[in-house]
């Protein structure tokens, strides 16, 4: 009887070892994959990534691929874009939960005049063609004073200007996290 027992407390470690490799192997596998790049961009600074994602490595910072344009279809004030941050993050949108509005400085490190994509109209605006062509010239930041908030342009000469946060009538969004580090 005692032999009968160890033989199968053997056969079942053997059967339930693997079974636990093969989880943990397609653990790893899946983060893996999740953390390869579906497209890098020509100077090498962004890496653009299958969960809608693009990671800015010269600045460490995480861009959303598709800005609020592109995924709602409209236009965006102030008080909309911080509800929408919130709705994100309470999505868990790309498996993170801290998005935000990105300050000027950030939204600024986007605008590169050699570099050339288009936006909702079909007019040229300077941030690199990883971005999704299509999306708007302009980002809400987080710097704001009273009624009015900064918002980072991305056309001609780019710059910054203050728009009422809620009369603005051309504002788009683009949402920003701090990678965390793998």
């Amino acid at each position: 009887m005692q032999l009968c027992l160890r033989f199968l407390a053997i056969l079942t470690g053997w059967l339930i070892a693997p079974a636990v490799l093969i989880g943990v192997l397609s653990v790893v596998y899946a983060e893996t994959v999740k953390i390869q790049p579906i497209k890098i961009s020509s100077d090498q600074r962004y890496e653009k990534y299958l969960d809608g994602t693009i990671l800015d490595k010269k600045n460490s910072l995480m861009w959303m691929s598709s800005d609020y344009w592109l995924m709602e279809h409209k236009w965006v004030n102030w008080y909309t874009a911080k509800e929408y941050v919130q709705r994100m993050n309470n999505k868990k949108f790309a498996g993170y939960d801290d998005w935000r509005l990105p300050s000027v400085k950030e939204a600024s490190l986007l605008y590169e005049r050699r570099k050339r994509n288009t936006d909702k109209d079909g007019d040229k605006i300077f941030i690199d063609n990883i971005f999704p062509k299509g999306a708007g010239w302009s980002t809400w930041t987080s710097e704001d004073k009273k009624n009015k908030a900064f918002v980072v342009s991305f056309k001609d000469e780019g710059g910054k200007s203050f728009q009422d946060k809620v009369t603005a009538t051309d504002a788009f969004l683009r949402l920003v996290r701090h990678p965390t580090p793998q």
